[in-house]
């Protein structure tokens, strides 16, 4: 599975200008009034920011006819992945329940753009989209986007996922809007709803996914918890060493090859994780400890599979290790946390 980051509004943007080519709109229309060029939104190497991503597509909506299906359109240029780690923490979900609390636990993380929550009703459970903290004008295309690859994540994980199964909530009375996205979608649209939502049994909750990985798995998640505490998600080097702990499954890693991978001295490499206030045996610690605290609590490894994965030669270190930087056992943690969630 490919872990290299991509960026979902870049993708956004660069599909809108297509879109609106497409529908005969000169792209410069909607790019000038926030100072882009054809040339520069289509450059490998461009980044766009959540604002400019909500900017853009705003303006081309005020451009475009109204009707149902932008929205799909976008999403169809879209992955899972586009999404970053976020997106990483969720395809690597033992399942479908574990990847919508991936989803809606860090909906407000710098790489989200709408925020998603959860809840069961009796035999349905619902993935409700809040947008108001947007555009009115692009809610509706937002959950088109949502709607599609949700849709689109189901049928992959589960061929047999039945679309008769899934409805669409729309949170106001439309006719003819209700129409065209039910005839586009091939879902059961329901209006008057109190909020925008994706509708399915809940019996799909507990389906397995064919791509989990639990130690990938806890360390995106991880991710995800710093980058809620980092404004701006920007990947320091303590970070590209837990990625290369990660995407190497080496934890036990070498300074030099690490330094290697980056193309950095080993000089370098120390005095930038000094700089950030951290020392390479640290952050190789925190990179372990935190995974084995997934791994124990959202995973559900036994303690000596954990030692195994996580490179401890015997069980009996990784049980110091992990009491010397959690303060308890493994044990201990596992029925404190079983206590909680009961």
């Amino acid at each position: 599975m490919p872990w290299k980051e991509q960026n979902r509004a870049k993708v956004t943007v660069q599909e809108i200008v297509r879109l609106l080519q497409r529908e005969g709109i000169d792209p410069a229309l909607c790019l000038q009034p926030h100072n882009l060029s054809l040339e520069q939104v289509l450059a490998e190497q461009v980044k766009v920011s959540n604002q400019l991503e909500v900017d853009v597509i705003n303006s081309a909506l005020s451009l475009l006819p109204p009707k149902a299906g932008y929205g799909i359109q976008i999403g169809q240029a879209l992955k899972i992945s586009h999404l970053g780690i976020w997106g990483l923490a969720i395809v690597t979900s033992p399942t479908v329940r574990a990847a919508v609390k991936a989803m809606s636990n860090f909906t407000h993380s710098p790489i989200a753009l709408s925020h998603i929550s959860f809840k069961e009703e009796g035999s349905k459970a619902l993935f409700i989209l809040d947008a108001d903290h947007l555009p009115a004008l692009i809610h509706r295309f937002m959950f088109e986007r949502y709607c599609y690859m949700t849709v689109q994540f189901l049928q992959e994980m589960n061929p047999d996922c039945s679309l008769q199964e899934i409805e669409l909530y729309l949170p106001f009375l439309d006719p003819n809007y209700a129409t065209e996205l039910s005839q586009l979608t091939g879902l059961k649209v329901i209006s008057n709803q109190p909020y925008f939502a994706i509708a399915l049994p809940n019996k799909l909750l507990d389906m397995p996914l064919p791509h989990t990985d639990p130690i990938a798995h806890a360390h995106f998640v991880a991710e995800c918890d710093r980058m809620l505490e980092d404004s701006d998600g920007t990947p320091n080097f303590a970070q590209k060493i837990r990625n290369y702990m990660i995407h190497n499954k080496d934890f036990s890693p070498r300074l030099p090859d690490v330094a290697k991978s980056l193309f950095l001295s080993e000089r370098t490499l120390r005095r930038r994780l000094h700089q950030e206030k951290h020392s390479f045996k640290l952050v190789v610690s925190e990179t372990k400890m935190v995974l084995a605290k997934e791994l124990l609590l959202a995973a559900a490894l036994p303690i000596k599979v954990i030692a195994l994965k996580l490179d401890y030669a015997e069980s009996a270190s990784f049980l110091r290790a992990f009491k010397k930087w959690w303060g308890v056992t493994p044990a201990q943690m596992r029925q404190s946390h079983s206590k909680q969630t009961q």
